[in-house]
């Protein structure tokens, strides 16, 4: 008697698996929803206070809060200004825990989390948040594959495997990417020295480079320091031209990537996502208050077009605002701070100068790379749809 063959299982077509590149940057495609609204509510939070209380406040805000009277404006604003930082520096941790959760899941959320940690430890911005989250995630997925004893496996995935993803992960930020930022930026800082008595004009240009590359992070933080030095004391008027117009250099090319990539979402918004194009309509408030960390979420997005467009822009701001000879007497504002700026209406048209070339530069290199690919789900997404078709 035969049996009644059972029916056979449906054929499911087998897709090659995309190169691991591609699936980074669809994964980080896919953050744009996600670190839009916290960048753009931490930037928010600070071009508030300082409209309230005036640029200077980012000098003040530390003896504000220790007198705490909470019937003064002032009092709120420093906390507004405390909490946009904070926000903006957390950026790293973020980062690498979204980008590692999406590599392998919840075994390598933690340790992209310490991984982006120690991220901010080393100063790196969200640039060395990226590879926090790539080796963590990566040396999950490395882990995972080790095949554990049976009694071992829940402990393993639950305690051993991130462990020790986390270990590799601060050994690699700390050790290597840490040290050769610090030598980098060391290395910078005395090319800077250098080209001061002999090229100031490609002082703007290194200066606008410097601070546009990271966006907040540790190169950029380099430049800050060095127009800092020039312009600290209480006297302006003792300060030192060449010193206020580095400075002013500095500024300058630092609100260049948030206005260039607003421009652009405007110029051709069809070489950008929705989520990037609405974020666009509010980045331009970040770029005029001097917040390069605004143009965050199209770098995450598109590192390898908007970073360079981005120096672009700065090294032609740096460059003019050294020809024009614009000064300003404060680190900090940007357009805000138009009262501490000599020779304004130049220093105008150098950050709307940065802001053009910036905008054509992004569009050409999206343009040439075709249309943005459709945003990848996001890990939530994933586990969602997983379990309404297994149920």
């Amino acid at each position: 008697m035969s049996h009644p063959r059972k029916p056979a299982r449906p054929r499911r077509d087998t897709v090659p698996t995309p190169p691991f590149g591609f699936r980074t940057g669809r994964w980080l495609t896919a953050g744009v929803p996600w670190f839009a609204p916290f960048t753009a509510i931490a930037a928010t939070m600070s071009v508030l206070a300082l409209v309230v209380s005036g640029p200077d406040l980012t000098d003040t805000a530390d003896r504000i809060l220790a007198a705490a009277d909470w019937t003064q404006p002032h009092t709120w604003a420093a906390v507004l200004l405390k909490l946009g930082a904070s926000g903006l520096s957390f950026l790293p941790v973020a980062v690498a825990g979204y980008l590692a959760y999406g590599m392998a899941g919840r075994p390598a959320l933690v340790p992209g989390i310490l991984g982006g940690m120690a991220a901010m430890g080393v100063q790196g911005g969200i640039l060395t948040g990226l590879p926090a989250g790539l080796v963590a995630g990566t040396a999950t997925l490395a882990l995972l594959r080790i095949p554990f004893p049976p009694k071992l496996r829940d402990l393993a995935s639950i305690a051993l495997v991130p462990l020790l993803a986390t270990l590799v992960t601060a050994a690699v930020i700390i050790v290597f990417v840490g040290g050769r930022l610090t030598a980098l930026s060391g290395w910078l800082h005395g090319k800077l020295v250098w080209l001061e008595f002999h090229h100031l004009v490609l002082v703007g240009v290194l200066l606008g480079v410097m601070v546009c590359c990271d966006l907040g992070g540790a190169i950029g933080k380099t430049a800050i320091a060095f127009g800092t030095v020039g312009v600290s004391g209480l006297d302006p008027t003792k300060f030192n031209p060449t010193d206020m117009t580095m400075m002013a250099a500095v500024v300058a090319a630092g609100m260049v990537p948030p206005l260039g990539m607003s421009l652009a979402t405007l110029v051709r918004g069809k070489v950008f996502t929705g989520p990037e194009r609405a974020y666009g309509k509010v980045a331009w408030l970040f770029g005029a208050a001097f917040i390069p960390e605004g143009a965050v979420p199209f770098a995450l997005a598109d590192p390898l077009r908007v970073i360079p467009a981005g120096m672009a822009g700065g090294a032609v701001t740096g460059a003019l605002t050294m020809t024009f000879g614009t000064t300003i007497t404060v680190p900090y504002g940007g357009f805000l701070a138009l009262g501490d700026m000599g020779k304004p209406l130049l220093l105008v048209l150098a950050v709307a100068a940065g802001t053009v070339v910036t905008a054509g530069t992004a569009v050409a290199l999206k343009s040439l790379a075709g249309q943005p690919a459709p945003r990848a789900a996001s890990p939530a997404a994933k586990v969602r749809r997983k379990v309404s078709v297994v149920g």
